[in-house]
């Protein structure tokens, strides 16, 4: 038996296998994991540097390849394992010469039990396939990674397009002038309109269980281009070879380079995928996306990786039982990594079942906990997995990415609320929420920004619009339902006002710049009143001359209420006029409906809403109108009291119907008006935001040429 040199043992044990560069290498460390040498520990990726039988079995190896690449495999070997002077066997020749005088066969070899101490010698025919086994595995790992980044390229790409076309928008169109036939036409048959038919918002039902919502056609059409980039990438050029069929057969090639390929392209879909989760303040500001498309790309990006997370699984499954077995399939699925690796592919299905559409509606609090920590155990287990192998740095650059969002946001919160607080107003059936941060934000109409009410969730935020921003006070407005809202408004029913301890974290979300048109349709639902309210603020405070219309549809006339101060300040002046409308209550329906014409007879020939019969249609089909009893009844006495005080607070200017808008006709009307431009903005419930959308798509064509914007909050 050899005896060992002792100043070889001292060198290290275990080190990286990919630290060898050249494919001389890679083949001969690969080739030699399947003998038992003596002194040597061996798994998938280390290669011993403590074993002499090792060494000289290296060198008999890399005598097979080219001068050049023999030298270049010696010296990074050397360098690697740091061996030190032992003997005369210091030289690449030496440690060959004596290689060569004592060694055992392939075949001798892979029949003993016991441990070698002696050299293995590998033939010019095993070496080739090994070589071509090698070459094919590493130019597929390497179109992989080339694939992987392409489809993480492809959001930065569409991205990049997003932030060049805003660029231009501001740049250029400082007073927005007429549209091109050209960019009308996208604007119409992609830009606005849903996949197929008119809904875009409102949710697909089925046996009344929401499931999911369609996506508008330039969303839905980015997805689908990322989707058969990644089937193509899939199987296309798997580099299965004919030269490897010794080393291993044709089917084993192709379901481990399957296997390979998938994975490679989950882990570099990391990076988007923990873009689109963050809050994006500053890619929010440069694309112009909103809030609902980072989310559509967010889940997509999830989908498409779970995918190739489960091709992965099946596929290397399918190689270790076709080339070794159950007994090795056994024994390498129970390594600790790819028990890891199992955990993870677990919870990544679990996060894709637990994240549908109707379990975000109605258990909103408990999917948002469940998701947090359902990521971080496939994180955790992704590590975990890919610890073992040398791709495990695109996980760390997406973690990166998440952390700085993160960190950001922990700032935004830190930066502003230490000694702030907040007085809460219980109103009606909504809760206004005043905050006066130690430090003022940049707050722009239509964003909103995200509170903890400490009180209740403190390790979670909630998104709220907010109505005004002024002398660093910035007030929102929380609808009771259920959960968190609906916690608050009971707090702070006991008195008028309480304070609470709630911090602010934003202001989040996009600006549309709405005082660059000469005409401007603001059309709020509901809650939706407080993003609009915003902008009509906003534009009074311009004061430009432009032709504005709020158009607000609400169920009771005691919601006015919510924004009834700043409803009374927007009123006050003289171009723009505010039209709500009282969905519920019989008597007002019926009061208006004999006063309908005093109403037209009344209006301001000057008004954005200037055909009331044509434009409000009256329609009192019991589908269309819900019957409650009126909390203001102004049918009645004149001198009530309730009428009185709503009568004192909110200004005449302020006009009231009681029936439900005919959105389409609105819409139609405002665009017959003198100019060249309008915007139309809509927030509110999911169905009439779906018709202010089909209304401006089908009225686009009549439009005479003026240019017409459509923008909605479908965060609301």
């Amino acid at each position: 038996m050899r005896e060992h040199c002792s100043l070889i043992v001292i060198s290290a044990l275990l080190v990286p296998t990919l630290a060898a560069s050249s494919l001389c290498e890679r083949t001969c460390t690969a080739y030699l994991r399947q003998f038992k040498l003596e002194g040597c520990l061996l798994d998938s990726k280390t290669t011993c540097c403590s074993s002499l039988a090792y060494t000289e079995s290296y060198t008999l190896c890399i005598a097979h390849c080219s001068v050049k690449e023999r030298l270049a495999a010696w010296k990074s070997f050397r360098q690697i394992c740091k061996l030190p002077t032992c003997g005369s066997n210091t030289s690449y020749d030496d440690v060959y010469i004596a290689a060569v005088d004592s060694n055992v066969s392939e075949q001798e070899a892979l029949t003993r039990d016991d441990s070698l101490d002696t050299a293995v010698n590998i033939s010019w025919e095993k070496f080739s396939a090994w070589h071509a086994y090698q070459d094919a595995k590493a130019r597929n790992s390497r179109s992989s990674k080339i694939f992987g980044a392409i489809l993480a390229a492809y959001w930065a790409l569409l991205m990049a397009i997003s932030c060049c076309s805003k660029l231009y928008y501001r740049m250029c169109h400082s007073r927005l002038g007429k549209r091109g036939r050209l960019s009308a036409s996208i604007q119409k048959h992609v830009i606005l309109p849903a996949l197929f038919g008119y809904r875009h918002v409102e949710p697909v039902l089925i046996c009344g269980i929401p499931l999911t919502t369609i996506p508008l056609r330039w969303q839905a059409y980015s997805c689908a281009i990322f989707i058969v980039l990644n089937l193509i990438f899939l199987v296309a050029e798997f580099n299965v070879t004919e030269a490897a069929s010794s080393v291993i057969d044709e089917t084993s090639q192709a379901a481990l380079y399957a296997a390979n390929r998938s994975g490679i392209m989950a882990v570099t879909l990391m990076v988007p995928l923990l873009q689109f989760a963050g809050r994006n303040s500053l890619l929010t500001r440069m694309t112009g996306w909103s809030n609902d498309t980072y989310k559509l790309f967010h889940r997509w990006t999830a989908r498409i990786l779970v995918l190739d997370s489960i091709i992965h699984t099946i596929a290397i499954s399918a190689y270790l039982l076709h080339s070794g077995g159950h007994s090795e399939y056994h024994a390498v699925i129970l390594h600790r990594s790819n028990v890891f690796g199992i955990l993870a592919a677990v919870a990544s299905c679990m996060i894709m079942i637990q994240a549908l559409y109707v379990f975000q509606q109605f258990w909103y609090e408990i999917f948002l906990t469940l998701h947090l920590g359902l990521a971080i155990i496939f994180f955790v287990g992704l590590w975990q997995h890919l610890s073992s192998y040398a791709f495990v740095y695109p996980l760390y650059g997406a973690v990166a990415i998440y952390a700085f969002d993160r960190l950001l946001r922990l700032l935004r919160v830190l930066s502003g609320n230490l000694t702030g607080r907040a007085e809460i107003h219980a109103n009606a059936d909504a809760t206004q929420i005043i905050i006066k941060p130690l430090i003022p934000f940049n707050y722009r109409p239509g964003q909103y920004a995200c509170l903890y009410i400490l009180r209740f969730n403190f390790w979670q935020s909630n998104p709220f619009s907010a109505a005004e921003a002024r002398d660093n006070r910035y007030i929102f407005i929380a609808k009771r339902r259920r959960g968190v809202t609906a916690r608050l408004h009971g707090y702070a029913v006991d008195r008028d006002t309480h304070r609470a301890r709630i911090w602010l974290e934003g202001p989040y979300g996009i600006s549309h710049a709405l005082e660059k048109y000469e005409s401007v349709l603001l059309l709020a639902g509901g809650i939706g009143i407080t993003t609009v309210i915003s902008y009509a603020l906003h534009l009074k405070r311009k004061g430009r001359q432009q032709q504005v219309a709020l158009v607000w549809a609400v169920k009771e006339k005691e919601s006015v209420s919510w924004i009834a101060s700043q409803l009374r300040h927007v009123a006050e002046n003289d171009f723009i006029e505010v039209h709500v409308f009282v969905t519920s209550g019989e008597m007002e329906a019926a009061r208006d409906k004999m006063d309908i014409v005093q109403f037209e007879e009344a209006s301001d020939d000057k008004s954005t809403l200037s055909d009331c019969r044509t434009i409000f249609e009256m329609d009192f089909d019991d589908d269309d109108r819900l019957y409650k009893e009126p909390l203001f009844d102004d049918c009645g006495d004149s001198n009530g009291k309730s009428g009185q005080l709503f009568d004192k607070f909110i200004p005449s200017t302020v006009h009231f119907h009681y029936y439900r808008p005919r959105i389409s006709s609105i819409i139609r009307d405002s665009m017959s008006h003198d100019s060249n431009s309008l915007a139309v903005f809509a927030c509110g419930p999911a169905r009439m935001v779906d018709e202010a959308r089909s209304a401006v798509i089908a009225n686009l064509d009549d439009s005479g040429g003026k240019r017409i914007d459509y923008f909605e909050d479908a965060f609301a």
